[in-house]
């Protein structure tokens, strides 16, 4: 699709998001495999062996190595989730131009890149999730206290409310990373500089594919249950269950992962339109025109290049 470049409100945000996941679907989800199947793997490596009183050595190491072999798959998960967020955001924002792009080449853009993307992945988790740090320490805290549940539920909430309305100055780093070829801390600024007045519709961007995944994973899960008290065959078998929740999950990734990096990228957009007139540059580079004046991206106008152009 070649998109007409013009501010929009969160309807149409959400409307060109899914034109774009719908138009190259298997594009986002050959990108969304990767990381997929490493969290389907993670799911069935969650059951681990019983180990009683007498149990031997064999049964212990193998306990062991189950334990061991679930942390490894959560770092792959960790990596190839920053890795397939990025790349999703580049093949987004190519789709939106209507420029061609494959699986590979968008993965493999930032297989090398990996280490920066894990870094930005935990300096935005920590930038955006240290008020909820601190609610799990008081909750643990009023917990050995002997506090009941009834206390510990609402720090959590109010210890959750801070951190979307952080992770709304933080959410276009993973696209300005990816588009702009930043490194962590300069995507970083770059996002809080770039979400100034628009921070209400991108925390919308955000919440809104995440409560749709929620409620698909949720119910799914509701009716795993419900089998579970019916059929004994389920009931009696752990590992059964565990597939069958990691297909829910992962039948979920290919869909929600996609979606949630392009509205992103969708927002990163509009927020350039808006704030850097970024439509007025794209339409002077197809009249063979040049922004004067051009400076660094975020601190003028118009910013200086199209950002897919930007070379590593």
């Amino acid at each position: 699709m070649t998109a007409t470049l013009q501010p929009l409100n969160m309807g149409g945000i959400l409307d060109r998001a899914i034109q774009i996941l719908r138009g190259r679907f298997t594009l986002f989800a050959g990108i969304a495999v990767f990381p997929g199947l490493a969290q389907l793997a993670g799911q069935l490596l969650s059951v681990h062996p019983k180990v009683g009183l007498n149990s031997s050595g064999t049964q212990t190491a193998l306990e062991m190595a189950s334990y061991g072999a679930s942390f490894v798959f959560s770092i792959a998960i960790l990596v190839l989730q920053a890795i397939a967020t990025a790349a999703i955001c580049l093949a987004a924002s190519r789709v939106y131009f209507g420029d061609s792009i494959t699986i590979r080449s968008a993965f493999g853009s930032f297989a090398p890149k990996a280490g920066r993307l894990v870094g930005l992945e935990i300096l935005r988790g920590i930038y955006a999730g240290w008020p909820l740090m601190i609610a799990a320490f008081v909750a643990v805290v009023i917990g050995e206290l002997g506090g009941s549940i009834y206390l510990q539920v609402p720090v959590w909430i109010l210890g959750s409310i801070p951190c979307l309305a952080l992770y709304s100055r933080y959410a276009l780093a993973f696209p300005t990373c990816a588009i702009e070829n930043l490194p962590a801390p300069s995507a970083i600024d770059r996002s809080v500089n770039l979400s100034q007045g628009g921070r209400w519709r991108i925390c919308g961007g955000f919440v809104l594919p995440l409560a749709a995944a929620l409620a698909f994973s949720s119910s799914l899960d509701w009716l795993i249950e419900l089998m579970k008290t019916s059929s004994p065959f389920l009931a009696g078998s752990p590992f059964v269950v565990a597939g069958l929740n990691g297909i829910v999950s992962f039948a979920g990734d290919l869909v929600f992962i996609p979606l949630g990096a392009i509205v992103l990228t969708v927002l990163y957009y509009d927020q350039r339109i808006r704030r850097e007139g970024y439509d007025v540059e794209r339409m002077m580079d197809a009249a063979g025109m040049t922004a004067p004046g051009a400076l660094l991206a975020g601190d003028n106008p118009i910013a200086s290049a199209a950002p897919e152009e930007v070379q590593p």
